[in-house]
């Protein structure tokens, strides 16, 4: 396999108490941290002032922004945001990830504002402005930057969500318009870094509402600037220096409106003095031809998305020995994160990886939550098991408290969010008596015997639900379970049941292996009907199925024609689904699983 420059040898500190609580540590030792977000920018800018920092996709070529260059660019829009606005103000950001968004970020937080990027599901996706008025209220934003939206009548958007607006320089004509060149002042009239409190917010992210209403999560300096440095104690800064002699180099595009893409992977290449190409495309089918021309154009040596994008990408390299030599020339390492991703996926990834490079190239995972900033356990090791969350990283503490038959996931250390903005019930309701941050996941240990192996995600809480006879579902396990068994046909599932006898399933389809299967040329409408297709979905019921109680075996399922969608909630920008909002928006479907007469659409097991 591929060497990757993690620590090692892998290690954990265990302690078992009386009521039969774990707690958790990682004795490796954790790297320095910087004292806030800001400070990294102009460590580099020192250090290797012309490293590409950040390279964006605009007017139809590459911009690139050095490090040293974007340092003078933050300090000037910092001199031009300082006094414009009261201190602890809050910038929203309704665009996609960009220069002008990135500069934003860090500028504000210089200028002792802070940031929230909003998701593009309620700006540049949406179809009304609805959602966004809602969020701006939320977050009591001072003004909303708007960048290359794709709205019908931006002027009127402008108009209706009731603060100011920064735009380009193109602006929208509006009143109480800002135009984002003419905020750009005098580098040196920009705050001294010594003037950030590491405690002050640095931004705000709006949780994606699946289980519950959506909440203003704080990230401070001290949260983002640590859980940087914890994410990076897990490499080894010998073995890095010589794998990676000019840094991290990735091409990603998970937005920055989610801890994922705006903190685990923005944020923690800047701490560690790497290039990011911004890819102007997203982990959908859509999304997908965007991204293949950037990983041409880059060839990353580390690469992150969702499971949906890798499922979306394994299917591409199967047929495209280009993008296959450009993605796997200079990996070193593979990563997911948001979701499990399943057995097939993986072989699928390694089978091109090994006709390309002779080897094999690790591909690890993370775990946490915007809470969390977000990185409370990675896989930091050689690693052939998905599904694994991997084990804490260094400086914070993981608490497994028994709930029954499971072990509730909770979480103390630098990295925690100390809270919502303006929520202090639901604050109060986040942490245990002992201040402990509660995920709401379950996690267990891939071998109990040997802690060392890892922890591996056990069901979100929330999710599970009870069939009639009371029994609970573990909707976590099972979806990801007929996702691989289904050997590449469906690309994600919705599990259903709750207060039935049986479990069904809505299948989302991967429309490049129905279109293999069926040796047809068709859309989703035609295919779910082929008999090839239909048999390799009735094979994966069954494969699921063997052996399993009814709890954990999916006995009727639908083909569903249409993806996942953003706007209705159904997938969130970070790729993942919301198995609540789907059986929501897909009621009829749900309803033919379990009509008494056998719906022509549905497949049964029996």
């Amino acid at each position: 396999m591929r060497v990757a420059p993690y620590i090692s040898p892998v290690k954990i500190d265990l302690t078992r108490q009386a009521d039969g609580t774990i707690l958790l540590t990682n004795p490796h030792p954790l790297r320095p941290a910087f004292a806030n977000v800001v400070a990294p920018l102009a460590h580099w800018a020192d250090e290797a002032p012309r490293r590409l920092w950040l390279a964006g996709f605009e007017a139809g070529a590459w911009r690139h922004l050095s490090y040293e260059d974007g340092w003078t660019l933050v300090q000037s829009l910092a001199a031009g945001l300082y006094g414009r606005f009261a201190r602890g103000s809050i910038i929203a950001i309704a665009s996609s990830n960009s220069i002008s968004h990135a500069l934003l970020t860090y500028a504000a937080p210089l200028a002792g504002l802070a940031v929230a990027a909003i998701t593009p599901a309620y700006s540049t996706k949406a179809r009304d402005p609805r959602r966004l008025h809602e969020a701006l209220k939320t977050l009591g934003a001072s003004a909303v930057f708007m960048e290359g939206l794709a709205f019908a009548k931006p002027a009127l958007w402008a108009e209706e969500i009731g603060v100011p607006v920064i735009s380009p320089g193109d602006g929208f004509g509006t009143s109480g318009e800002i135009s984002l060149d003419q905020l750009f002042g005098d580098p040196q009239d920009a705050p001294d870094l010594a003037t950030i409190d590491p405690r002050d917010a640095c931004k705000y992210l709006l949780t994606s509402g699946s289980t519950g209403s959506p909440k203003a999560v704080t990230v401070t300096h001290a949260n983002l600037a640590m859980n940087a440095a914890q994410i990076r104690s897990t490499f080894d800064a010998a073995r890095e220096a010589e794998i990676w002699p000019d840094g991290i180099i990735m091409a990603n595009h998970l937005p920055w409106s989610h801890s994922l893409g705006g903190n685990a992977v923005l944020h923690m290449l800047l701490h560690a003095g790497g290039s990011l190409w911004i890819d102007p495309g997203t982990p959908t089918a859509e999304g997908l031809a965007a991204t293949i021309a950037t990983i041409k154009h880059v060839k990353p040596n580390y690469h992150i998305t969702v499971p949906l994008g890798w499922t979306l990408l394994a299917s591409a390299l199967e047929q495209d020995e280009d993008l296959a030599e450009a993605l796997f020339s200079n990996l070193r390492i593979m990563q997911y994160g948001g979701a499990a991703l399943t057995q097939d996926v993986y072989r699928r990834l390694q089978q091109v990886a090994v006709r390309q490079t002779g080897e094999e190239i690790t591909l690890a995972a993370g775990y946490g939550a915007t809470e969390t900033a977000p990185t409370v356990c990675n896989v930091h090791w050689p690693n052939e098991v998905m599904g694994l969350v991997g084990l804490p990283v260094p400086g914070l503490t993981l608490k497994l408290v028994p709930q029954g038959s499971k072990l509730e996931a909770r979480v103390k250390g630098p990295g925690i969010t100390p809270g919502y903005l303006n929520a202090p019930e639901k604050t109060a309701d986040a942490y245990d008596e002992d201040g402990f941050y509660k995920l709401g996941d379950a996690l267990r240990f891939v071998d109990p015997d040997q802690p060392e192996a890892g922890l591996a995600f056990d069901g979100r809480l929330s999710e599970e639900f009870k069939l009639a006879n009371g029994s609970f579902v573990p909707a976590g396990l099972v979806r990801p379970a007929l996702v691989q068994a289904s050997d590449g046909l469906f690309s994600d599932a919705v599990i259903c049941g709750e207060g039935q006898e049986e479990l069904g399933a809505l299948a989302f389809i991967n429309l490049v292996k129905a279109r293999q299967l069926a040796g047809l040329d068709e859309d989703l409408d035609a295919l779910v009907w082929h008999e090839h297709v239909r048999a390799q979905a009735k094979s994966a019921l069954e494969k699921a199925g063997a052996g399993q109680p009814a709890t954990r075996r999916v006995t009727r399922l639908i083909l569903l024609t249409s993806p996942p969608s953003l706007e209705d909630g159904e997938i969130t920008d970070k790729g993942y689904l919301n198995q609540g909002a789907c059986r929501a928006s897909r009621a009829s479907a749900v309803q033919a699983l379990y009509q008494q007469e056998p719906a022509l659409e549905r497949i049964d097991l029996s």
